[in-house]
Parts: C-alpha cells; structure tokens; sequence
C-alpha cells in the first residue's frame, strides 16, 4: 500500500483530502523560483506528479526547474549523485538569491 493511500485513504472514498493536500493549487501563488528534484526510480511518489506540478507551474508562468534522475530512488545515495545534487542545489540557491 503506498503512502498516500495509508495516510489520506482511498481518492475515490476522500477526494477532498487529497485535493486539500495537493500542491497544484498553489502552483499559480508561486513567487519565488523552485527546483523539483525526482529520482525516476522513486517507487514512493510517482515522476508523473512532479511532471504534473511542473507543468501547472508552467502554466501559470512561475519560475522553477526540474531536475529528473535516472536510477534514483526516493532517498538520493550514492556517491557522485549525492554530492553532485549538492552542488546542484546549492549553485540554484545562490543564483536565485543573488548570492
């Protein structure tokens, strides 16, 4: 059983809870640039669902970027991934803070 499912039930018995937990409604209040980060081998959150906010994102033309990674996991391990993805995220925080 996934996450989801035990946390806020069945979607067709609680269709309001997972509209009330869902980012994609937000997507246009977006002010400040985002990185999503998904490792394609995730088997706890679907890719689609980062695609999914991606594109509602794009949509509503709030900055952000994606960053998919190919045989990766929920949790990012390894080394040469980790580190890189460090490095990734900290050059996007500083360049969407000026620093």
């Amino acid at each position: 059983m996934n996450y989801r499912l035990r946390t806020l039930g069945h979607p067709d018995l609680q269709p309001h809870d997972y509209e009330r937990s869902s980012l994609l409604s937000f997507a246009e209040k977006l002010t400040r640039p985002l990185m999503l980060v998904h490792g394609l081998a995730d088997d706890n959150v679907a890719p689609a669902h980062t695609l999914r906010l991606s594109a509602e994102l794009l949509a509503a033309g709030r900055p952000h970027r994606v960053l998919l990674l190919p045989a990766v996991g929920h949790l990012v391990t390894g080394e040469g991934v980790a580190d890189t993805l460090l490095q990734l995220e900290l050059d996007f925080l500083k360049s969407s803070l000026g620093a």
